[in-house]
């Protein structure tokens, strides 16, 4: 079902969960018409306020707090990707010192970001990822390590390159791990029932007038049903439309470029 959603484009992802939340929490507003009077829930107004503000408050801040980690793991994930590229710029930078092994270094560089484009990021929306990209960068990381600094300058340089390479590595790891796992199955599953939940003891309140109730719990339900579909849509970074693109490493090519070979 997640991958389905996740193959549909923002517009119609967003119809299917939006929608269907929408369409089924009028439904259980339906049945609970069926089972309850309009007078009986008119005559409770008032006890009914009371429970609904605390039932509302725990699923708010419920919601809130996953929607906020989610967003902020999207956002980490996106800073991982300019992370590694700027400490790719770096190694590919400083190897200019190093005149016999430049071309070569430089050059598997730019096979590594090739390679995470074209190959790797497709990969990323599945899930997967790239063995091809991984060896890349490990080549890299073993020049970088047996480049001839016979000078204290060259040794500092190649110091300064290790420590770009490790970071490289760091968020290239960093990058694949943290779109493995998402919300938790639990955590799920007590967002789902809570919303109907919510929204469903909004249906024991008696309205004079039903369409009034329909609109304004259909707005409720509008406004749960667009949260949800964020941290649905958000959950995983690198997969769905919405998703960090590669932009980092086609930034990073032009700045190869600038650089020379």
């Amino acid at each position: 079902m997640i991958a389905w959603l996740e193959s549909l484009s923002t517009f119609w992802a967003g119809v299917v969960v939006v929608g269907g939340f929408l369409i089924s929490t009028l439904f259980v507003g339906y049945l609970t018409a069926a089972f309850t009077s309009q007078e009986v829930r008119a005559a409770h107004n008032d006890r009914a306020g009371f429970i609904l503000a605390v039932i509302g408050v725990i699923y708010a801040v419920l919601l809130a707090f996953i929607a906020i980690g989610v967003w902020e793991r999207f956002q980490e994930a996106e800073a991982r990707t300019y992370d590694e590229a700027g400490a790719l710029a770096t190694v590919y930078r400083d190897a200019g010192s190093f005149p016999g092994a430049r071309e070569e270094l430089r050059a598997g560089l730019r096979a590594y970001v090739h390679s995470v484009i074209e190959h790797e990021w497709p990969q990323m929306r599945r899930g997967a990822r790239s063995p091809i990209s991984d060896a890349l960068l490990e080549d890299v990381d073993q020049n970088v390590r047996a480049l001839p600094a016979n000078t204290p300058r060259l040794q500092d340089v190649q110091a300064q390159m290790l420590v770009a390479m490790d970071t490289a590595l760091l968020d290239r790891q960093t990058r694949l791990t943290i779109d493995f796992n998402g919300v938790n199955g639990i955590l799920w599953a007590v967002l789902i029932v809570g919303a109907y939940l919510t929204v469903a003891f909004t249906y024991f309140f008696g309205f004079e007038r039903r369409i009034m109730q329909q609109l304004m719990i259909g707005t409720l339900s509008l406004m749960i049903g667009l949260v949800l579909f964020l941290v649905l849509a958000l959950d995983f970074p690198y997969r769905g439309s919405i998703a960090v693109e590669p932009e980092a490493f086609r930034s990073l090519l032009e700045t190869f470029r600038a650089i020379g070979s």
